[in-house]
This record gives structure tokens, sequence and C-alpha cells, in this order.
């Protein structure tokens, strides 16, 4: 039998059924073994109930998307037979708990092995219906044909503190499930599918929130201030987790205008301080974020975008803050935008975030998007010293003039590249006023109309050389000219990766670029490979098209560019960027 090279499970249920605690066991043990893998949970905006699933594809190779075709559903209820048995390929299984007496009657005659059997009743075996998980994860390992002695290692590592007795009941609960899927080996119809073991990788499995707030501490950031928001709450957990070991603080305010406050009175003290937050409460600190670039402090804001607007769909992706963190604010804003396009680097990029925040001393907003944030891929293990900590034009004490009366430290000099020297409080010769008001170069309040035209002038000429310091986009252009040019920001960048491979194979020649910097448009980087591309089409998750009108306003020859567009609140699929882009063509 031909060795698979990937393979996607997917199990679904209701809230509470121990679902993720199912997949999580065994994508852990798939990362140990050097498996590339991408998790996706999809569950519903409560606290307990409503339907959900987790979904996981296994790979031999590096991935970056959870795919399209699942081979394997485990179906806790009816209900997910009935969302989502149509994803399951030709030749792929659906195993359904007896005990709902599934209809599997919209599959006949399809070419998909549909069984019913019985998870409930083996669960209830070991005394109790919580271990349907567990008896799932034994079917799952059978027919994947993974060895079962790390997942019984794993499952005992589990439940090791609550008593022998509970470890013994799950190791029994995964063995009968394990043995439930080989008992039935003539109804399957096949032989269990297999994977290839491949070799050891130095490789971690997590979230992006928990890689942000990794990659936070790694830049040397020491406080956090925030207010829980889904699907970004996670990095202040993470924070907390480790505050204690690290010499760290974090805030918990009672709102997000509190958070931006406190993170922004700690980044004018001298920390690197950031907060953390999504739609809604990057709306609270617009006012807040005005004010930093007016007083040109270096705060950093996260923001994991969700499906909007208002509360939405708060646990669905959706890529529509974009107008908001580029324009969030009044007056004449001048702030930074930069977007992950990947997991792995929302650990470096937001390294990279505090290094812009410092060196141009100005907000910058940090725009992972639901998908990166929630769900967890296998990635090399980091580097910490890739990203080195720069903190700009910071002066230290010993080389500050001293001051004579009434004159203060020219805070905000008006210097040719924009970008003035920097004291913190308490350094002697720094001192400044620092306000939300006009102000000369000194912070004193003025409001001569030469002097704010010379320091808005100042704000934003300081901000005109970010695309040449920070690299603006992925680049993943094969060709001089191309049919295509695919851009996404993002967690879109996987699926388009694959677009490109399909539509490669059809004849289409095709250059995919993933925007990271969003704010300075990086016009001039981009130019070169635009101006070749017959056709620009750019894929984001909202409605509004709100990337493609910024490269309706600084592009030339706009006829070329088109939009895929996509606001369901499911990710990109590679068949959805190759159906758009052929309607395009």
């Amino acid at each position: 039998m031909e060795k698979r090279k990937d393979f996607i499970w997917k199990m679904g249920g209701q809230q509470g059924e121990g679902i993720e605690s199912c997949g999580e066991i065994m994508a852990t043990i798939l990362a140990k073994e050097g498996y590339s893998l991408y998790s996706q949970r999809l569950f519903a905006s409560r606290i307990k109930g409503g339907h959900t699933t987790f979904g996981l594809r296994i790979a031999l190779e590096p991935i970056m998307t959870v795919g399209e075709s699942v081979d394997f559903l485990v179906a806790l209820d009816q209900e997910t037979v009935d969302k989502h048995g149509d994803e399951v390929r030709h030749g792929g299984y659906i195993i359904c708990d007896s005990k709902v007496k599934p209809d599997f009657s919209k599959f006949d005659g399809k070419p998909i092995h549909c069984l019913a059997l019985p998870i409930s009743e083996t669960a209830l075996k070991q005394g109790t219906l919580l271990m349907r998980n567990i008896v799932s994860l034994g079917m799952s390992v059978a027919l994947l044909g993974f060895e079962k002695a790390p997942f019984r290692d794993a499952i005992a590592a589990k439940f090791q503190k609550k008593s022998q007795e509970i470890v013994d009941k799950n190791l029994q609960a995964f063995e009968d499930g394990y043995a439930l899927v080989l008992e039935q080996k003539e109804q399957l119809g096949a032989e269990p599918d297999t994977l290839p073991v491949p070799e050891k990788k130095d490789q971690m499995f997590l979230l992006g929130n928990e890689a942000i707030a990794l990659g936070a501490i790694a830049a040397g950031s020491r406080f956090m201030a925030s207010y829980p928001i889904t699907p970004a709450s996670e990095v202040m957990e993470y924070m907390i987790k480790k505050m204690d070991k690290i010499d760290a603080t974090v805030e918990q305010t009672e709102d997000e205008i509190a958070s931006c406050m406190t993170a922004m009175g700690a980044a004018y003290a001298g920390v690197r301080a950031f907060t953390c937050t999504s739609g809604p409460g990057l709306s609270l600190m617009a006012e807040s974020l005005s004010m930093a670039s007016m007083a040109e402090i270096p705060v950093v804001v996260i923001d994991v975008q969700r499906s909007g607007p208002s509360t939405g769909m708060a646990t669905k992706v959706e890529q529509s803050d974009i107008n908001a963190a580029c324009h969030n604010a009044h007056g004449d804003y001048a702030n930074i935008v930069i977007s992950p396009t990947s997991i792995e680097e929302c650990f470096y990029e937001i390294q990279k975030a505090f290094n812009l925040a410092e060196r141009y001393q100005c907000p910058v907003i940090f725009m992972p998007d639901l998908q990166q944030g929630l769900n967890k891929q296998s990635v090399p293990s980091f580097d910490l010293n890739r990203v080195p900590i720069e903190r700009g034009k910071l002066v230290k004490e010993a080389d500050l003039p001293a001051l004579e009366r009434p004159h203060y430290f020219k805070r905000f000099e008006l210097t040719e590249d924009g970008i003035s020297p920097r004291t913190i409080p308490g350094m002697k010769n720094g001192l400044f006023l620092s306000t939300g008001l006009e102000h000369n170069e000194e912070g004193k309040p003025a409001e001569a109309p030469s002097m704010h035209v010379s320091q808005t002038d100042k704000r934003f000429r300081k901000l005109e050389t970010v695309a040449d310091y920070y690299d603006p986009f992925l680049n993943n252009a094969d060709h001089d000219a191309c049919d295509v040019l695919l851009i996404g920001i993002a967690s879109s960048r996987g699926a388009l990766e694959e677009a490109k491979v399909r539509l490669e194979a059809d004849g289409v020649k095709v250059n995919h670029l993933q925007l990271r910097l969003i704010k300075p448009f990086p016009t001039k980087q981009l130019l070169p490979f635009y101006t070749k591309a017959k056709k620009v089409v750019i894929c984001e998750q909202n409605a509004t098209e709100q990337l493609t009108d910024m490269f309706r306003i600084h592009m030339p020859d706009k006829d070329k560019i088109a939009s895929c567009l996509k606001y369901d609140g499911n990710p990109f699929t590679a068949s959805y960027v190759v159906n758009a882009v052929k309607e395009v063509l």
C-alpha cells in the first residue's frame, strides 16, 4: 500500500466533551515524533455547549493550512455528521457514536466508509462518558497506524496527579478504542491508512498567541497591561504564568482604555511595554493611540483580529481591522501597522515590533488574526538571538550635556530624519515636557502655525524609512513577469502558497507576496512585482476590500487589481483561491 504524505483528522461534538483535549494529546505526541502539524479549533462563542470541532493536518513536510479533504471524521453526535460529512474525501472514514443512531443516508452510493461504533458504550465500561474522547483517541491512533506507546505515556502523564485508578481506566479506554477499529477491518473495506515515520525534528507545537508572548519576552518586554478578550486572552494568560520567572509585571486593567494608557505610561518611563486586544478593544484605544502619536511614545498594541463588527463572531477569523489599525485615531495620526505571515513569525515579528516602536518612537499595531492566534502549528524551535534588541535614539545619561535654565532637553528636536533623541524620566539633564498638546522641541505647549507644521511633518518624515528598515513582505515570487500576482496577509499564507502550486501545474505563472508592512504602505518595494504582473489578486478576509483599497490608493494601473474576499468566518483554502483566480483570468 502506498504511503501517505499527509492525513487530515477531525473530531466533532459539543463543547465540554473533551474534543480539544483529545486533539491536543494526539498533536503533542506527533509533534515530538517529528510530524509537521497544523490544527484548527472551531467552537461557538459561549462558555459551554454548542458545536465544536478540532481538526488536525498531519504531514511529512512543513504545512501552513489545515487543508481541505478530511480523511477521518470522528463524530460524537449527528450534528457533526451533518455539518462536516461532506468534507470527507472519497475513500475516507466517518465513525460516529452508535448511541446517537447516526443517519448516513446522505452518503449512500458515495465511496466513503461510514461506521457506527459503540464509543459511549466502550467509555461506560470504565464508568463514565467523559472517556469518550480517550476511546476516540485510541480509535484514531489505530486508523492512522501510529505506535501506541507514546500515546499511552502521554495519557499516564496527563492523569497521574489524580490517581493510579484514573490512569488505569483511561489507558484501558484508549486500548478499547484502539481494538474497536482493528476489529472492524472487514467493515472498513480496507486496511487503515498509515503515514511513514519522519525524522525527529527540533520543533515546537504552539498557539500563535503563545508565540507572541514568547516573542515579547525575548524582546525584553517585562510589562503588559491588558483586559481579557477573545481571541487575544492567551497572550496575557501565558505572560501571567511566566511573570514570576522573568521578573515581569502583568496588569489586568478595568478596560481597554486603561490598558492602553497604562502600557503607554510604562513605555514613557523607558520600559518595553505592550497591551493586547481584539477589534472592540482597539476601538476603545483610539484616543490613547492618538496621544501616543503626538507624544511619540513607543508602545506596542497587539490586535488579534476576529469577525466583527461589534461582538460579531468572536471565535471566527476575519481580517477586517485593517482600516481601524491604520486610522483608528483622530487628527494626522502617525503610526506603524505590521502583520505576521505565520505562527512562527508571531514570535520573530513581535520582537521587530518593539524595535520599530523604539526606533521610530510611535505606536506600533501588531495584527495577527484569529486563525493564527487561537490555532496551533508545529514550528522549528525558536532562535533567541535572531532578532537583536534595538532601542533607537535612546540617549545615555552620561552623554547628556548640562541644561541651563530655562531650557529643557530637546525631546522633540526637528531632526533631518524626523527621529528625535529620547530620554526617560529620571535622567539628569534629560528633563522635558510631554502632553497631548502640540509642542515645541522641548515639549512645551506651542500653537504657532509654523511649529505645528514643522512637528507634524517631523512625525511623518520619520516613517519614510520604515519599509527600508523593516522587510515589508514575504517574497514568494519565482517569475520575472507573471500572469497573476497573489497578495495576502496573516493566516492566508498557507492557502496562497498551495494555490500557487496548483495554478502553476495548470500552466499559470504565479507570483506570491505575503504583506507584513501595512502602514506606511510599501509602494516603492511593491512596484517591481506589481508592474510586471498582468493581474493582481488581493486575498483578504473582509467584505469591504480594506487591503484592496490601499492598493488602489497607492499603486498605479488600478484596472489590473482584483479582490478575492472571504468573510464567512472560515479560513481561506487553496481551492477557494484557485477558483477566484480562474474567474479573474
